[in-house]
């Protein structure tokens, strides 16, 4: 705005108008005038998005997709009309008029009618608001609650000229509204009382008689109270008015100064309290949430924010609902009927009777009711008024949303900006920048409850030398971080004992064992495991009631997830240890079988690893019935994904406690599938966590099989002489304990790997692992191995002599219910097919596997087939086929970190580009791969790689025309 200019100046109650500077601006027609009255009907609040396209777009937006883009449109315009007088500012997920109030009729209005001068703010009016602007939305939910606004005030100004005895100016004027609202009970009761005053008792008695008739003609009613004491004044020839003269109230407590975020549920709140859709229900937002999220201050800022829109006044009370004695409703019916004016010895005893008398105290005012810390909608139901003039704002740590007549708001912990913004205005924002990484790391430890930043806040204010860093240190300690959260009367723990004090011993139970998982979502079996009830269903309801656990959606399963918040997991974790400390280890074995018997359900419905050693048989648990087991993984790789966080820390939490079996069950079977959607370096932390509780506890069977699979683990990554060698250990490691089983798959995958590090086939040492198998007796381990042996053989150049072997083990795996082990002899037999110049039966065999793998989900064995897939159609001429093949295949590799599978991919890829007369397109690719993969150890696929580099940079220097041999 120009300096010098004055603030521009919006008047709503009548035609829409916008002025600046003395000059009126045009406003343009359609959305653009709808915005702008949208904004200024709630100005200086934040308008989400999504109420502007309903607004703006009534019965749905003709493009979904375009409509963000559309209204910043129609903002743009607004913007461009108002010029130098532009109030509309972007928000974070909407947009707001900022606006001076002064400079708004709505909000004169609204000031000088909370200030008792009735007359001066109805001369503000200039006729029906908004009649310019064309929204049936907006004349429904926004123009209808204000004309109802403007004759609760004419009701107010009628009533201090009664005071004030003008009755005979009145009748003219009543007789007039009562012909225009001839159902509002109280311009009635004025008009009988102005003809009364003006000593013409049959004219207000016949007045009286001809109200009662039309109410039990149109509604089936009888009069009010109100109006009923009104004709008793009459008929007594009383010269007082039946009721006192109302004083509005202010009972609200302070604003809080630095209060930050929330402005989408200030928004919704505010909207829902001033807004009356069925005309007669009273609206009522309960505000609930965890301990400490900032319930009361919010709602304390919202009733604030609505003041003038209830100019009869707000009244407040706290109800004590947290803890074990909330307060009477009849005790608080006294301390509103007081202060609505009903004296002690007018006080009826009974609490139905003062829930009566309070609703007919407070018939038809424009009242809000705050309801501070309630305990219930019992508790809250007495307190209601009984018209819809009124509104009741409701906090609560329980969630009330659903309930008769009632809409819940939850409040969800702060984000991350606004908690560093909360703490930036306690202690200033330079102190905050220079140690940012702490200040964060000071958000993330208080979990977002603004109480635990207050508290935090207070503390380094006070101590202005006290470096961020060490208190962030400090709260990263969980057994310490309730003990840092506490200042003076200020203090975490206390404000959630009452919360927890006042839970039935079961779910107090639950509560405290979900902490000893801390903060991560669980599925309901997982209360059920830790418990051991029946039924965890209740225990859940009442925790998700009293906001002391969160719905935190449908896990891949479809099961419903659960969290606690980070604060709540801290002190749940030390009630745990502080009660139950000599049972919290039962209770985790229990859940651990209960996670073991899953996994190992979910992993017998998928296929197998083909060169995994079989998993030992477990013990199911006692806790989880059978027909619950196979419900919960009728889908084994999606319970897979929904668990493996809970997988990997039950790895963890069973090494720490010695369940090295335990631990060892959970990697073998989560590992199966998790492997490709897990990190490469969290892989091998966890196989490390379960071989180290092995080797702690003595079981060296254990030890060596997690470490056989850590070191195939680690192949993927990188092929090496160090990962043969410690493969190499585990089989003497195997020899030495007599695991045959073990011994056989170790020293195949040494000839495996070993080959594909060096290129050289070592026979005897496959002969050496097959004749282990077979010894072993376990047909699984011997189908593997014998693969290695006919593979080396053919390696070796002896393709006759291996296709019997390739047979016998090709006849082994199809004995299984399993394709993969079939699939992982074509694979096989069809490479050596292909290098030994058979490809029929290269093409035949690697289309059979394809076949095979259709549908499943194992995309690792999807991408090396369709890997040797394209090489072998690159040996047959068939370019074009190829190179989608490998193009899907190298995908998946960099995808699940496979180095060792993509360098073969990217070769193939190269081949087909240059097969097809395009060395560039070979080029772009293999340059970064050569310098990704030149190292992973795979030489032959190297080797590949490179021919290709050098025949790509070959056909590009050579003339177009010149021959290939050039």
């Amino acid at each position: 705005m120009p300096t010098g200019s004055t603030a521009p100046r919006f008047n709503v109650l009548g035609p829409l108008e916008a002025w600046h500077d003395g000059v009126r601006i045009t406003i343009p027609a359609g959305r653009a005038r709808v915005l702008l009255a949208t904004l200024l009907l709630r100005a200086n609040q934040p308008v989400p998005v999504d109420a502007l396209v309903d607004r703006l777009w009534e019965g749905g937006a003709p493009n979904p997709d375009r409509v963000k883009a559309t209204l910043q449109m129609v903002v743009r315009r607004l913007r461009q009309a108002l010029g130098d007088a532009n109030v509309v500012r972007t928000t974070t997920n909407g947009y707001v008029a900022d606006v001076d109030p002064q400079a708004l009729d709505l909000h004169r209005f609204r000031k000088l009618a909370a200030d008792g001068k009735y007359a001066e703010a109805l001369g503000l009016w200039r006729g029906e608001p908004l009649s310019d602007v064309r929204s049936d939305l907006l004349h429904a939910e926004e123009v209808e609650p204000l004309l109802e606004e403007r004759l609760v005030v004419l009701e107010r100004r009628i009533e201090g000229d009664l005071a004030a005895g003008r009755f005979g100016d009145l009748v003219p004027e009543l007789r007039s509204l009562t012909r225009a609202y001839p159902l509002r009970e109280r311009f009635w009761g004025q008009l009988v009382l102005a003809l009364h005053g003006s000593d013409q008792q049959a004219e207000a008695l016949a007045s009286f008689r001809e109200v009662r008739e039309l109410l039990a003609e149109e509604l089936g009613v009888d009069p009010s109270e109100y109006l009923r004491a009104v004709h008793r004044t009459v008929l007594a020839g009383d010269d007082e008015p039946p009721l006192t003269p109302w004083t509005a109230l202010c009972q609200l407590p302070p604003d809080t100064a630095d209060f930050i975020g929330r402005d989408d549920l200030y928004a919704e709140a505010s909207a829902l309290l001033t807004a009356h859709p069925s005309g007669t229900a009273v609206p009522v937002v309960a505000i609930t949430g965890a301990p400490g999220t900032g319930k009361s201050t919010l709602t304390i800022r919202i009733a604030h924010g609505l003041r003038s829109r209830f100019p009869d006044g707000q009244l407040f009370v706290r109800l004590d609902g947290a803890g074990n004695a909330p307060r009477d409703p009849a005790e608080v019916l006294a301390e509103l009927l007081t202060a609505v004016g009903v004296t002690r010895s007018a006080m009826p005893d009974r609490l139905e009777a003062r829930a009566a008398a309070f609703r007919s105290r407070v018939a038809d005012r424009a009242l809000l009711i705050v309801l501070d810390d309630a305990a219930g909608f019992d508790q809250v139901r007495h307190l209601l008024p009984g018209t819809a003039s009124s509104a009741v704002l409701v906090s609560s740590r329980r969630q009330l949303g659903g309930l008769p007549g009632i809409r819940g708001l939850r409040v969800p912990p702060l984000a991350a900006r606004s908690g560093l913004d909360l703490l930036s205005r306690m202690i200033g924002e330079r102190r905050v920048a220079d140690e940012a990484l702490a200040a964060a790391a000071i958000v993330e430890a208080c979990g977002g409850l603004p109480l635990a930043l207050r508290i935090v806040g207070a503390r380094l204010a006070a101590r202005r030398s006290l470096p961020l860093a060490k208190l962030a240190a400090r709260l990263t300690d969980e057994r310490r971080r309730l003990d840092e959260l506490a200042t003076g009367d200020l203090e975490v723990r206390t404000s959630l004992e009452p919360s927890y004090e006042a839970l039935p011993p079961d779910a107090a139970l639950a509560f405290r064992r979900l902490g000893l998982l801390g903060a991560s979502d669980v599925a309901s079996w997982v209360v059920k495991a830790l418990t051991g009830v029946d039924d965890p269903e209740p225990l859940i309801e009442t925790l998700v009631e009293t906001n002391l656990l969160e719905e935190a959606g449908r896990d891949a399963t479809g099961e419903p997830r659960y969290r606690l918040h980070d604060i709540l997991a801290v002190y749940a974790a030390e009630l745990a240890r502080a009660q139950d400390a000599e049972r919290n280890d039962a209770a985790l074995h229990g859940y651990v079988e209960a996670l073991v018997t899953l996994a190992d359900a979910a992993s017998r419905g998928l296929p197998s690893v083909v060169d995994e050693l079989p998993h030992d048989p477990i013990e199911p648990s006692r806790l989880l019935p059978g027909p619950e087991v196979a419900r919960l993984t009728a889908n084994g790789t999606s319970w897979f994904l929904a668990e493996q966080v809970h997988l990997a820390q039950a790895v963890e939490l069973s090494a720490h406690r010695g369940w090295a079996g335990s631990a060892a069950a959970l990697v073998k079977r989560m590992m199966t599938h998790l492997d490709v959607y897990l990190a490469p370096d969290r892989v091998n932390e966890i196989y490390c966590v379960a071989r180290d509780a092995a080797a702690e506890a003595g079981e060296t069977r254990l030890l060596c099989r997690m470490e056989l699979s850590r070191q195939v683990q680690l192949v993927k990554r990188v092929l090496d002489e160090s990962v043969l060698d410690g493969i190499a250990k585990c089989a003497d490691g195997f020899r030495e304990i007599g695991d045959l089983p073990g011994e056989a798959m170790a020293l195949a995958a040494v000839v495996h790997y070993g080959y594909l590090h060096s290129g050289k086939p070592d026979v005897e040492l496959a002969r050496r692992a097959a004749d282990v198998a077979r010894r072993s007796g376990v047909r699984t381990v011997y189908c593997s191995v014998l693969r290695e042996l006919a593979s080396m053989l053919a390696a070796s150049g002896r393709y006759a002599e291996s296709l019997p072997h390739f047979a016998e083990t090709l006849a082994l795996a199809r004995e299984f219910d399993d394709p993969l082990p079939e699939i992982g002899v074509l694979y096989r037999m069809a490479r050596y097919a292909m290098e030994h110049g058979d490809l029929d039966r290269a093409v035949e065999v690697s289309d059979r596997a394809i076949d095979l793998l259709h549908g499943m989900d194992d995309v690792r064995a999807v991408a090396y087939v369709a890997s040797l897939g394209a090489r072998i159609r690159l040996a047959v001429g068939r370019a074009a086929d190829a190179l989608p093949m490998a193009e899907q295949a190298y995908r998946v590799f960099v995808e699940v970190g496979e180095a060792i599978g993509a360098p073969a991919a990217v070769a193939s890829i190269a081949e087909a580009h240059l097969a097809l007369g395009r060395p560039q397109e070979a080029l772009r690719v293999l340059e970064p791969a050569l310098r990704e993969y030149r190292d992973v150890g795979m030489a032959e696929s190297v080797e590949r790689m490179e021919r290709a580099h050098a025949e790509a940079e070959a056909a590009i220097a050579r003339p177009a025309d010149a021959p290939a041999g050039w």
